[in-house]
């Protein structure tokens, strides 16, 4: 029988054993800095210990009871910790005054000596009502239509198409409100290939949407893919924008989906993406790449992949640099390619609207395009299609802001005369002038447009022998209605096509079907603005820098710095410019799973600057013992190139 001297006695070691261990523990964390070999980072596995063991997709589930506001402008719904709507920028008190409307009793039918198109009769607001509601100005900010910037427009037009059931129970588009009332027709991109009945999201053994390569070289050849610019009415229900058919029941599915809200379709959407991936013990890649032509060899390689390697995991290497991929070789990947794909440069990709700098396709790139491998401008737009949808299988986000027409055209969301507005403005704004002016005859137009070819300006008809065919207010509609498709489609048809197709040789049509262009959008593109409340909320510390004044001082510098200078320091402290969808709580490390941004003080000595760890969002801080030290080498960091894994 142990006596009770003896159970205190034994009860005061092993507490004052605590108390020594944690000492120990404390000094360890605050004076030793572990060495670290980052030339293999998923080897040394002790920053695990920052990590949630969560997944992006487990992150949604936590906002489900969180409180939300919705956007007056573009219906999205954001948690009320966010001052401005993600998609569109919207502040959260403001107010859109839309203008009232009834919906049209029948539709005229106009007849010219063009032929026949179907007008919708203008809905007017009465002066009573509208006289009321913009009495309200003087005591809410409101905005009103004519208000709204591009952002806001586009945001504003991803509610324009939803889908609905109709008396039949089939899915079908229906258009809640139309801008442009004089041209009406509404058009799909549809690509023209085989019927293939396609019954359930996972991935098959034997992919439909391509066939098996027995080599790399034999992939790169793909069956001729053709699309074609469908009036809406002719596209069957339950039909993917590839032309091929799925099952009422996965489509009953997916229309429930679409309605869901977005935390929850983007859950839904990450769930989906893991069954596409292939297990890395089965089969993945390792890719070497010079970092002077990584576009160039990044397009060679997308094209070269067979079937199944569209899905495997893929790790990157720059030739003559230190790190291995454990995540952050792949970030910077994505986001230089991205960079040099957009670059005018390349060719491929022309910014057409200057107000929300979107890029479209660039009609001369038969021209302007050039590959060290003999590539062509087709093959090289079908790349960016694999690029994209190898972007949305590794859960990246890139600087790729594509118009919303290249958005739409991949979704198989109708386009009509609305959308030039969104892809170039100042067009929109003449084709406006003619449809609302007599005296067209005066402009001297005809049913033709002048296109540069290399060095050369063509000129080619929109209709049969349209050089000889003077525009007049007759048929002044059918020039804007042929003009709509010429500019939308038809001068990059096959630029379009090859980039379609590209991307649905990666995912499959139906995981996109639930989501309009701007959600799209948001999971290719991230967040532009850094929210550095958010950011700070996000980031774990080591013990020897809470409640330090070295921390309030990093926080006080990233606060004061410009939007420019921040991108830098999230690009050198992940690889990435770019915050994820999710915002900071979304990082993640090479394995998908979540890996908070990390500070961790380290001793100060004289010129040692702040060191980044990027495979797991790292910088570790030296402890200096001023603010002004501390401001210095944060902005010789952002002022050099943040790009890189020479050093770390």
């Amino acid at each position: 029988m142990i006596s009770a001297t003896t159970l205190t006695v034994i009860g005061i070691v092993f507490a004052v054993i605590t108390v020594l261990l944690c000492i120990a523990n404390y000094f360890f964390n605050k004076y030793y800095v572990l060495p670290e070999d980052e030339t293999d980072a998923r080897r040394n596995q002790h920053f695990l210990a920052f990590m949630p063991g969560l997944r992006r997709e487990d992150i949604e589930e936590f906002h489900l009871d969180a409180e939300q506001w919705e956007c007056s402008v573009c219906e999205f719904h954001n948690l009320t910790t966010k001052p401005h709507c993600l998609l569109c920028g919207t502040r959260q008190a403001c107010r859109f005054v839309a203008p009232q409307t009834t919906a049209p009793s029948k539709l005229s039918l106009s007849r010219t000596s063009s032929g026949n198109y179907i007008q919708l009769h203008s809905t007017r607001a009465s002066l009573k009502s509208t006289t009321s509601r913009y009495s309200m100005i003087a005591f809410e900010n409101f905005l009103l239509p004519d208000d709204l910037n591009a952002q806001q427009r586009n945001a504003r037009m991803r509610k324009q198409w939803i889908r609905q059931k109709d008396s039949q129970g089939r899915i079908k588009w229906h258009r809640r409100f139309i801008n442009s009332t004089a041209i009406p027709d509404a058009f799909v991109v549809q690509l023209i290939s085989p019927q293939v009945k396609i019954g359930s999201l996972s991935p098959l053994p034997e992919s439909p949407r391509t066939t098996q390569a027995s080599s790399l070289e034999s992939c790169s050849q793909s069956p001729s893919v053709q699309s074609a610019w469908t009036p809406l009415a002719a596209v069957p229900p339950n039909y993917t924008v590839v032309g091929t058919s799925i099952l009422p029941e996965t489509a009953a599915s997916l229309f429930e989906i679409s309605k869901l809200s977005f935390p929850l379709k983007y859950a839904w959407f990450l769930h989906q993406l893991n069954d596409l991936v292939v297990p890395y013990d089965e089969l993945h890649l390792r890719v070497k790449v010079w970092r002077c032509r990584v576009m160039e060899e990044a397009v060679e390689n997308l094209l070269s992949y067979p079937d199944r390697a569209l899905c495997a995991i893929v790790r990157y290497e720059f030739i003559n640099e230190s790190a291995q991929d454990a995540g952050a070789v792949q970030r910077e990947w994505y986001t230089l390619t991205t960079e040099e794909m957009l670059h005018e440069d390349s060719g491929l990709f022309l910014i057409m609207n200057r107000e929300d700098q979107s890029y479209f396709i660039n009609q001369n790139s038969a021209y302007k395009w050039r590959h060290f491998a003999g590539i062509d401008h087709i093959e090289a737009f079908r790349a960016v299609g694999r690029f994209i949808g190898r972007t949305l299988l590794d859960g990246q986000v890139v600087p790729m802001h594509l118009s919303p027409v290249i958005l739409k055209a991949i979704l198989g969301i109708p386009l009509t005369f609305d959308d030039v507005e969104s892809m170039d403005p100042t067009v929109y704004k003449s084709l406006m002038y003619i449809l609302d002016h007599d005296s067209v005859k005066d402009l001297a137009l005809t049913f033709s447009v002048t296109e540069q070819r290399g060095d050369k300006v063509v000129e080619l008809p929109l209709v049969a022998n349209g050089h000889l065919r003077s525009v007049t207010d007759s048929n002044k509609h059918e020039y804007v209605s042929r003009m709509v498709e010429y500019l939308l489609f038809g001068r990059v048809e096959d630029q379009m096509t090859a980039l379609v197709q590209g991307v649905y040789e990666v995912v499959p049509p139906e995981l996109l079907m639930a989501l309009d262009h701007k959600e799209f959008e948001l999971i290719l593109c991230g967040l532009t603005d850094i929210d550095v409340a958010d950011w700070q909320a996000n980031t774990v510390v080591s013990s020897n820098l809470e409640e330090s004044k070295t921390l309030e001082w990093f926080w006080e510098i990233v606060s004061e710095m410009s939007h420019n200078d921040r991108s830098k320091l999230l690009q050198f402290a992940t690889g990435s410019s770019r915050v994820p969808v999710q915002g900071f709580k979304g990082l993640t490390s090479y394995d998908g799973e979540i890996c908070h941004f990390t500070l961790k003080g380290i001793p100060y000595t004289c010129g040692v600057y702040p060191a980044a760890h990027a495979c797991y969002n790292r910088i570790d801080l030296p402890l200096y013992p001023t603010r002004d030290m501390m401001h210095e080498a944060l902005s010789t960091l952002v002022m050099s190139d943040p790009t890189g894994f020479t050093i770390v």
